[in-house]
């Protein structure tokens, strides 16, 4: 069986059409929903890109190696992609790189496609009154075929004919950079949407949470700016996420013109989602654990599987390579926090007691994990000068540390529980209130089972604090 994995950089699952929303239209992705099984409450294990691809490939939650930064992982660390490769697979990588240590990418893929960096330094901000709003200008249609995203699906559908009907099978990696801000797209994806017909959250959203919302607009210059930019803003994302489907499509069809569509498994998942504009907010944050950026879309297409399954019980998105190797029989040497969803694939019910996890944030005893200083010293530095991007994000986070705080998230079936460092915690009943629109953390006529959830949660952490070697193999 040859193995698909194709993964955009910051979609949020309730952006897409087989997520539920009434307005984006992402045909291809859902006829993959359609075709297989669909997990409604996958969650990241960290909300932030580097950290979360990091543990995806090993398996590992971010407090166990400490990897909650900037901090990509070598060949020789415990990774899924190894093993994989050594159990007779073709492995290959296209775009964008934020896994492993660079050098030591050719030593885990057997086939390497180039990630076409976006040069956001030349790009000009649409709304020159709202200049940290990420909002640029579309891109000419005609451009389109030169974008990195378009480059690497031609890339990745060039290595499909190569090896469609090689020896070996493959399983090929296809990491997107769209929809990642800054918020464009060609000019037919990026005007596809009507700003006034979207649902949004409000301002309203914001009462009762913890203090870094108000920061992060704040820092961004965005407390006085209009409600139609961030309408503007989610109907670009949402174009980005149509223009992703686009590109789904092509790799679709080109595992049906070599006649392999039905000998390929097709994961879909993300890192982590995204505001675009939901609840007056941009991008995500290090210590958020909101849905709009913790849940993200995992869709496994199996051929022979049952088709049109949706899961309702939680989810890791680490544990979609545990899958490829439990359907593969290739064991690993190391211990790994990972399940393998192959019985949920086959139609058989999920864990409905499971609890998963994210992490995020730093300690302000170690100011190397803060941005820009993580970047330092590796492919993603550059000049962060007031006026650009990233100017307020890296601001913040060194002028009010405690606004990125060690936070740890919990999530049962119908409860999260999020319990930060600086004491500004959440706990919501996710069955009556699917939006978190009312913190209830504190309150006296819930305290027996916000005890009994921190109790788990702390229990959780002492099981998974480290990891002892595997000896006698």
């Amino acid at each position: 069986m040859n193995y698909v994995i194709l993964f955009p950089d910051e979609l949020r699952a309730e952006s897409l059409g087989c997520y539920g929303h009434p307005v984006v239209k992402t045909p291809n992705i859902d006829a993959l929903a359609a075709e297989g099984a669909l997990f409604e409450a996958a969650y990241t294990p960290h909300p932030v890109c580097g950290p979360a691809r990091c543990c995806i490939a090993s398996g590992w939650y971010p407090h166990v190696d400490g990897r909650r930064t900037y901090h990509p992982i070598k060949a020789e660390h415990p990774n899924f992609f190894v093993p994989l490769r050594e159990a007779g697979f073709t492995t290959a990588h296209a775009a964008k790189d934020d896994w492993f240590d660079y050098p030591d990418m050719p030593k885990v893929f057997s086939e390497m496609l180039p990630f076409y960096r976006r040069d956001v330094t030349k790009e000009l901000n649409a709304i020159p009154e709202a200049r940290y709003s990420m909002l640029y200008p579309p891109v000419e249609d005609a451009r389109e075929p030169e974008l990195g995203d378009a480059l690497s699906t031609e890339d990745a559908v060039n290595f499909i004919k190569r090896n469609a009907h090689a020896e070996k099978p493959f399983c090929l990696m296809v990491s997107w950079l769209f929809p990642h801000p800054p918020y464009t797209a060609p000019e037919s994806w990026y005007n596809m949407y009507d700003p006034d017909s979207l649902p949004l959250r409000g301002a309203e959203w914001m009462e009762g949470k913890p203090d870094f919302y108000s920061a992060l607009r704040r820092f961004r210059e965005m407390e006085d700016k209009p409600d139609s930019i961030y309408r503007k803003i989610n109907a670009v994302y949402l174009g980005m996420i149509s223009y992703i489907d686009e590109l789904v499509g092509r790799i679709v069809n080109a595992l049906k013109e070599q006649g392999i569509y039905d000998d390929t498994t097709i994961l879909f998942c993300s890192d982590h989602g995204d505001y675009a504009g939901d609840a007056l907010q941009l991008e995500k944050w290090p210590s958020e654990m909101s849905d709009m950026v913790t849940r993200v879309p995992l869709i496994i297409r199996r051929p022979g599987a049952p088709e049109g399954l949706r899961i309702s019980t939680p989810v890791q998105s680490f544990d979609m390579l545990p899958t490829i190797l439990d359907y593969e029989n290739v064991k690993l040497d190391y211990l790994q926090f990972g399940v393998s969803l192959k019985p949920q694939i086959e139609g058989e019910p999920g864990d409905a007691e499971r609890a998963v996890y994210t992490e995020g944030g730093y300690d302000t005893h170690e100011p190397w994990c803060f941005e820009p200083v993580c970047f330092y010293g590796t492919p993603l530095e550059f000049p962060i000068p007031e006026g650009t991007d990233y100017y307020p994000k890296v601001t913040q986070q060194q002028e009010e540390p405690d606004t990125v705080c060690r936070v740890t998230m919990q999530r049962y079936k119908n409860w999260k529980l999020v319990v930060r460092t600086n004491g500004q915690n959440e706990l919501y009943d996710l069955e009556k209130d699917p939006l978190e629109m009312e913190n209830l953390y504190g309150r006296p006529e819930i305290e027996r089972l916000q005890t009994v959830l921190e109790q788990r949660m702390l229990s959780w952490l002492i099981h998974t604090a480290d990891v002892v070697p595997i000896t006698g193999r």
